[in-house]
């Protein structure tokens, strides 16, 4: 799955050239640099300079790729929130989330403010792969208190996906 960018991203801190960079980065960044040189019009070292600029000020933090997590046999998707238990001064939220993010299926955990204490986006093979994962791994993670599971059905990008 290739990300899109959408016009609707905040980019204030840009120019428009930047901002054109940025889009095909996002929609592509294993294309050359003359690629993009020739798409935009400009020269082959303004295209990389700006690039470099974005990279070195932070707003261009990584080249990655997205994999498949379905072709790569981890169909089901997830999210599970979870309450912090422990005595205060003992327990700190930051470790116990800092371990959660550790487990192989997790694809984030975050910190929250309202009637959970962390939200946690997993990945599992199935059901009975979740199940076991929360039984068996996260429920072993001292700290970690009572969760509800909520397993997603479909999942959509948001306009600032981007901004991940």
């Amino acid at each position: 799955m290739t990300r899109q960018f959408h016009n609707t991203v905040p980019l204030s801190k840009l120019d428009k050239k930047d901002i054109e960079i940025v889009k095909l980065l996002t929609n592509d960044s294993r294309a050359s640099t003359q690629a993009y040189a020739d798409l935009l019009n400009m020269p082959r070292v303004t295209v990389h300079d700006r690039i470099k600029r974005l990279q070195d000020k932070g707003i261009v933090k990584r080249f990655t790729i997205d994999l498949d997590r379905q072709e790569l046999g981890w169909p089901l998707h997830a999210f599970i929130m979870g309450n912090w238990q422990g005595e205060r001064g003992l327990t700190d939220r930051r470790k116990v989330a800092s371990n959660i993010a550790n487990l192989e299926f997790v694809i984030g955990c975050h910190i929250v403010t309202g009637q959970w204490d962390f939200i946690i986006e997993v990945v599992a093979r199935d059901m009975a792969d979740l199940g076991d994962s929360i039984l068996d791994r996260l429920s072993g993670i001292t700290g970690v208190g009572h969760t509800q599971t909520l397993v997603s059905f479909y999942s959509y990008d948001g306009a600032a996906a981007a901004l991940n």
